[in-house]
């Protein structure tokens, strides 16, 4: 008769070949974790996007208020520029969103009394791989990585938390933290592609796998009983 030690190391050795522990860890907070940095890191980040300039495929709206036939939108094309009705094309690379709102109010004063402008500046991103939603979002140049995988639907049953990657320029980047990060690893470029890769196939088959190796190391004890 096999011993019940002997039994323990089967089921322990099933689950070694799962990859997985036979002891179930209680979820912890990760220690030495500081929610000062984690402040500094959204201040951080906000800072970034209200000094954030608009790039080459960004979508532009701007609402003169009041005057319909001025009021656009517009796509930075590859030289930094937009095209505005009454002003033109202008290379609005050197401003800040706010000094790009202010620049607008300035030139359009020459022929509107006291213009009242409303500027917008939207990303261009895909969402791709194992989210609820996949598509292309265009979002606030404020928004991280986590908000527009929220926006997405969130990861499916299928996706591993731990395979996101920004796909940019055709360099393929993955943001460990990504849940966390206000660094500007998480800050979005329009163009940019966002994957959630699937999980390994063992793992989302876990169960019956686990109950498949079990009935076995039950099975051969009592062959060799």
């Amino acid at each position: 008769m096999i011993s019940k030690h002997v039994i323990r190391m089967l089921v322990a050795g099933a689950f070694t070949w799962l990859g997985l522990s036979p002891v179930v860890a209680v979820a912890q907070s990760r220690p030495g974790a500081d929610p000062t940095q984690a402040g500094q890191g959204v201040e951080s980040s906000a800072r970034r996007a209200a000094a954030a300039h608009a790039q080459p495929g960004d979508r532009v709206f701007v609402h003169v208020v009041g005057e319909p036939l001025l009021s656009d939108t517009v796509t930075v094309n590859e030289r930094g520029q937009i095209a505005v009705p009454k002003l033109g094309v202008i290379d609005i690379t050197p401003f800040t969103i706010t000094e790009l709102q202010d620049t607008l109010r300035a030139r359009y004063a020459v022929y509107l009394r006291a213009p009242a402008i409303e500027v917008l500046v939207l990303r261009r991103v895909s969402v791709n791989g194992e989210v609820a939603h996949p598509n292309l979002y265009l979002v606030n140049v404020s928004t991280a990585l986590r908000d527009i995988i929220a926006m997405a639907g969130g990861i499916t049953e299928n996706g591993d938390r731990r395979k996101v990657y920004v796909v940019r320029d055709g360099n393929q980047t993955r943001i460990p933290e990504w849940e966390s990060d206000q660094s500007l690893a998480s800050d979005l470029h329009s163009g940019d592609q966002v994957v959630v890769g699937r999980r390994a196939w063992w793992k989302s088959n876990i169960f019956p796998l686990t109950s498949t190796l079990i009935l076995v190391t039950s099975l051969v004890i009592s062959l060799r009983r």
